[in-house]
């Protein structure tokens, strides 16, 4: 089975004797998703939740399409069945008894094994067992509630972290609010009003994006994105490159190459997409989490620099003019009288 470097992470590769109790099969010759044979126990529940919901959420520029078309009970069963899979999931199938290792350990805490049997088609009246949530619907949502906050890779967070930031008053927000305000303009004059928004819609946004393609962006804001590329060239050109592309020198010596910025993704992403993932950083690479050495306010500047660059596909106007490279630097104009 193929196995692509970006899923390495996923655990090792699969073999024919995984499928041994599999009663057909669906794998093509053409992989265009991750092999999750071994997904079981990778992340929480809440990471499948919102993964199917919208893989967005956590995946900025995935092509895996949305199934909040799902009910909440059907999403519930979805990620039971991925939580089950694999060496490190709630059923551990081999070749010599798996189906009694399954029966035996699919009973977790969340989880329940209950029989199925197939109404229709090729398996009509085959009965297997299968793995079920023991929590109904409310109950599934308390607890993602609960698990809301607790994995990293949930961007909310840091979407939170951004609206505190705009419209709230602490002294990191009063020292962010020139970067955030040339990044995005807030909806609503104060948060009294947001919340109020909310009570009626739960999924107004915060803000409106302030556009960094040239012919749109404000010499103001090209500004603030020609500060950050000072912060790129000392903390991330030496992996991603000066121009963003990905080809710095420390590049080559990586497993996981670095993002390239002209690609289409980078262009749509959200100032608050651009926040999580410089303070996160990603997982699985050599890329830190900048929160730890970064403050608010630099994050914002370093996000402005990038949104510049992957909706302009290069450098642009922050490059200079090429006429200009190598003179040494003209006389300071006197002081007007």
């Amino acid at each position: 089975m193929v196995s692509r470097p970006q899923d390495w992470d996923h655990g090792r590769r699969s073999k024919s004797t995984d499928y041994y109790y599999d009663p057909y099969h669906l794998l093509g010759s053409e992989r265009t998703g991750p092999d999750l044979a071994n997904i079981g126990g990778k992340f929480p529940d809440q990471y499948h939740m919102l993964h199917h919901k919208n893989p967005r959420y956590v995946k900025p520029g995935s092509i895996m399409p949305r199934y909040d078309y799902l009910s909440e009970q059907e999403l519930t069963d979805l990620t039971a069945f991925l939580q089950s899979l694999g060496p490190n999931g709630t059923r551990a199938l081999d070749v010599k008894g798996g189906k009694e290792t399954y029966a035996a350990t699919g009973e977790t805490k969340w989880a329940k094994v209950r029989d199925y049997t197939w109404a229709s088609g090729p398996l009509a009246g085959t009965t297997e067992k299968v793995a079920v949530w023991r929590l109904d619907v409310a109950q599934q949502r308390a607890l993602n509630e609960q698990l809301y906050a607790e994995h990293n890779e949930v961007p909310f967070r840091y979407t939170a972290e951004i609206e505190e930031l705009m419209y709230g008053s602490s002294h990191e927000a009063a020292n962010a609010k020139g970067a955030l305000q040339a990044l995005a303009t807030p909806a609503f004059p104060n948060k009294e009003a947001l919340e109020e928004a909310r009570a009626l819609d739960p999924d107004v946004r915060a803000w409106v994006e302030n556009s960094f393609k040239e012919g749109e962006i404000s010499g103001k804001n090209r500004l603030l994105a020609n500060y950050g590329k000072g912060l790129f060239n000392n903390q991330c050109a030496p992996c991603h490159g000066i121009a963003g592309n990905g080809k710095g020198q420390a590049a080559f010596t990586m497993t996981k190459r670095p993002a390239n910025f002209d690609e289409d993704k980078f262009a749509t992403y959200t100032t608050d997409t651009w926040y999580w993932r410089i303070s996160r950083g990603v997982p699985g690479t050599q890329m830190p989490r900048w929160e730890f050495t970064l403050d608010a306010n630099q994050r914002l500047t370093l996000a402005a620099f990038l949104k510049y660059v992957a909706q302009n596909k290069g450098l642009g106007k922050l490059q200079g003019e090429e006429s200009d490279y190598g003179k040494a630097p003209g006389a300071p104009s006197a002081p007007a009288k």
